[in-house]
């Protein structure tokens, strides 16, 4: 009976997350309770060719990024705006604002019961403490990328980066990954929100 509960909350979350996906670059409701903590975090010291890149049309409003990570030739970048977690993929080294906005993907903060996780062993349940959404797509040039959202924190994990990629931390003083086979896990927030792996924590 237990996991067929947990199948099912698998399928809203997947569902809840597909929906952001689907949305990305409109006016997402915050939900939760007060202020989310997340976007209270201090900004990230980034140059205006990344901010202006993600700002770009046809994102609204600007977004508050949080981490900055080159992997492999591109950086992966993570922001806040209007109410949702966002991950963007930019060439590295831009030295002018890109014209038009980069792919992204984006997960909504939680509200109400929405991606409640316990168990904390499959992603993003085993890197995000408490409630979650999460949003998965094909992402370019890796294969898969997948961002969780709470309250908190905010996580993604890169598929198809490779065993030998090379991750440096560009920005973001909460940023942390590592690596998970031929995968990159790269995560901002407070540390109480977010469980690492202890022997594979990387910072820069």
């Amino acid at each position: 009976m237990r996991r067929s509960s947990r199948l099912a909350g698998a399928a809203l979350l997947l569902i809840a997350g597909l929906t952001a996906a689907c949305t990305d670059g409109g006016t997402v409701p915050q939900g939760g309770d007060g202020p989310w903590a997340l976007n209270g975090l201090a900004a990230a010291p980034i140059g205006a060719p990344v901010q202006g890149s993600i700002d770009a049309p046809p994102s609204k409003g600007a977004a508050k990024i949080l981490g900055v990570a080159a992997l492999s030739g591109t950086d992966v970048v993570l922001s806040v705006r209007d109410g949702t977690c966002q991950v963007a993929l930019l060439p590295d080294s831009l030295t002018e604002p890109t014209s038009t906005a980069p792919t992204s993907l984006g997960s909504p903060r939680p509200a109400g019961r929405t991606g409640s996780s316990d168990s904390h062993q499959e992603f993003p349940g085993n890197v995000l403490e408490g409630k979650y959404t999460l949003a998965s797509s094909q992402i370019q040039p890796f294969t898969f990328a997948t961002v969780g959202c709470s309250e908190k924190a905010m996580t993604v994990k890169i598929e198809g980066a490779g065993e030998s990629a090379q991750v440096k931390k560009k920005s973001g003083d909460s940023l942390w990954f590592w690596q998970e086979g031929q995968s990159v896990v790269l995560a901002v927030g407070f540390p109480e929100a977010i469980h690492r792996p202890a022997s594979e924590r990387s910072t820069s």
